[in-house]
C-alpha cells in the first residue's frame, strides 16, 4: 500500500485504495459493453470480431495505465464508440476507404496533437474557449447520457409512431428503472458502492425472472489479435481524397477528447482547481499518445472515457481508479462469457445517473442575455439530437463568435474563437451528410 500512496497520493486526494478499487469496477461495469459494441463497429469495416475483442481490451488497460501515471486522474481510457461507428459506417461504408486509411489519418492525427500539447497550443486553444461553450459540452454530455442510457433500458424505443408500446420489452423497463431507483436511493443514504450494487442487484433480478441466461462456460481464451496489429498504409497519403479523410477525423479526434477532458474536469471538480492547466496538459499528453497507440494495434481514437464519470461518481480521485478499470478489462478477456451477460438495463442507469447529476451546470448559462443562452442551448440540442457530440460541439465553436458579432459584442470574443469558427465552417463543408 506504501508505494500506492507514493505514486498515486491517495491520502492527499482524500481517497482510500478501498474507494479507488470499487470506483474503477463501477467504470468497468459501465464500459462492459465495450466488450461486445467496438469490436462489432470494427467488424462491420473489415476487422476480425474475435481479433478487435483483444485489442479493445489491451488497449483500454495500456491507455487508461498512461492516462493513470501521466496525469494521475480517475479517467479510463477507451475507444471512443461515436469515433469507432463513423470510421465504421460513414468513412469504410459510405464513402468506400479501406479501414486501413482511417488508421493512418488517426496515427498521424495523434502525432500532432501530442506535438500541439508539448508545445502548449491545446492548452491555450482550451483555455480560450468562452465559459458558455464548456457548460454547454458538459450539460449536453449529460443530456446524451441521458438519451443513450433511456435507449438502452427500452423506454425511448418503446415509443412508436401512434404512441403505442411494444410489451415485449416492458421487462427491461421496469428492471432499467428499478435499478435506477435503488441507486438514488443507495447514494442519499451515503453507500459508496451505490451504482455497483444496483448494477449485480439488476442483473440478478434478470437471471431470476428468466431474462439473463447463465452462460454454459464461465472463462475463455482470448482471441488472437495480430491480424489487427498494424494496420497502417501511408500509401494512402498519396491519394487526393486522403486529405479531406484526414480532416474530418482530425477535428472529430481533437474535438472529442478535449471535449470529454472538460466535461470530466467538471465531474472532478478540477476545472476550478489552480493545477488545472498543468493537469489538464498532463491528460493531454496521455490521450495523444493514445491515439497514436490505437490505431497501431487495430482500433480508433482513443482517450479518457466519459464513462469514467460513473466511477468519479463513487468518489474515485486518482489514477489508480483507472488502473483498476484497465486490469479488469485484461482479466474480462478471460471472463468474457460472464461480463457480456450484464444487461443494457444493468449498466445504462448508471449513465442515467450520471447524466442527470452533469445537467445542474446548466444553471450557470446565462438565461438573461439571448446571445448566451441561445448558442448554448443549441449547441446542447445538436448534440443530442444529432446523435453526434462533436457535430454538436462543431456547432458551439461556428455559433458563439458570429452571433457575438452580430450583437455587436466582438470584444467577448477572441482570434482563437474565430480560428475555431473558422474550422467549423470548414468542417461543415467537407462533412459527408
Amino acid at each position: 500500500m506504501e508505494i500506492l500512496e507514493r505514486v498515486f497520493k491517495l491520502k492527499q486526494n482524500n481517497t482510500s485504495f478501498k474507494i479507488e478499487f470499487f470506483s474503477g469496477l463501477t467504470t468497468f461495469f459501465t464500459m462492459s459493453y465495450l466488450f461486445i459494441l467496438s469490436p462489432k463497429l470494427l467488424e462491420a469495416a473489415g476487422m476480425d470480431f474475435a481479433s478487435s475483442i483483444t485489442v479493445t481490451a489491451l488497449v483500454v488497460f495500456i491507455c487508461s495505465c498512461l492516462m493513470a501515471f501521466i496525469s494521475n486522474k480517475p479517467y479510463a481510457a477507451a475507444p471512443f464508440i461515436g469515433e469507432t461507428a463513423f470510421a465504421s459506417i460513414t468513412v469504410v461504408g459510405a464513402l468506400g476507404f479501406p479501414i486501413k486509411t482511417v488508421f493512418t489519418s488517426l496515427f498521424i492525427t495523434g502525432i500532432i496533437l501530442l506535438i500541439m500539447t508539448l508545445t502548449n497550443v491545446r492548452t491555450y486553444i482550451i483555455n480560450r474557449i468562452p465559459e458558455l461553450i464548456k457548460v454547454s459540452f458538459c450539460v449536453g454530455l449529460g443530456l446524451f447520457f441521458i438519451l443513450i442510457s433511456l435507449k438502452d433500458i427500452g423506454i425511448v424505443s418503446l415509443m412508436t409512431s401512434d404512441n403505442a408500446i411494444e410489451n415485449h420489452n416492458i421487462l427491461h423497463c421496469v428492471l432499467g428503472f428499478l435499478c435506477f431507483i435503488i441507486m438514488v436511493a443507495l447514494t442519499k443514504k451515503g453507500k459508496k458502492t451505490a451504482i455497483l450494487l444496483s448494477v449485480i442487484i439488476t442483473t440478478v433480478f434478470g437471471i431470476i425472472l428468466g431474462d439473463v441466461q447463465i452462460p454454459e462456460k464461465i472463462v475463455s481464451l482470448p482471441a488472437n489479435m495480430y491480424s489487427s496489429l498494424f494496420q497502417i498504409d501511408f500509401t494512402s497519403i498519396m491519394h487526393k481524397e486522403f486529405i479531406s479523410v484526414f480532416i474530418l477525423i482530425f477535428i472529430l479526434a481533437n474535438i472529442d477528447t478535449a471535449g470529454s477532458l472538460i466535461g470530466l474536469a467538471y465531474k472532478d471538480g478540477s476545472i476550478n482547481k489552480e493545477s488545472f492547466n498543468a493537469d489538464l496538459k498532463k491528460s493531454m499528453i496521455a490521450d495523444s499518445v493514445s491515439t497514436i497507440i490505437a490505431p497501431l494495434m487495430g482500433t480508433t481514437t482513443t482517450g479518457a472515457y466519459v464513462d469514467s464519470m460513473t466511477g468519479i461518481a463513487l468518489g474515485g480521485k486518482t489514477g489508480l481508479s483507472a488502473i483498476i478499470t484497465g486490469i479488469l478489462f485484461l482479466l474480462g478477456l478471460i471472463f468474457t462469457p460472464l461480463i457480456v451477460i450484464i444487461p443494457a438495463y444493468a449498466y445504462a442507469p448508471a449513465l442515467l445517473y450520471v447524466g442527470i447529476l452533469l445537467t445542474s451546470n446548466f444553471l450557470k448559462i446565462d438565461f438573461n442575455d439571448v446571445s448566451e443562452y441561445a448558442p448554448a442551448v443549441l449547441t446542447i440540442s445538436l448534440m443530442i439530437f444529432t446523435n453526434n457530440i462533436g457535430f454538436g460541439i462543431i456547432s458551439g465553436f461556428f455559433l458563439y463568435p458570429i452571433i457575438k458579432l452580430l450583437c455587436k459584442q466582438k470584444d467577448k470574443t477572441n482570434p482563437v474563437q474565430w480560428l475555431m469558427f473558422i474550422v467549423a465552417v470548414i468542417f461543415f463543408i467537407i462533412y459527408p451528410y
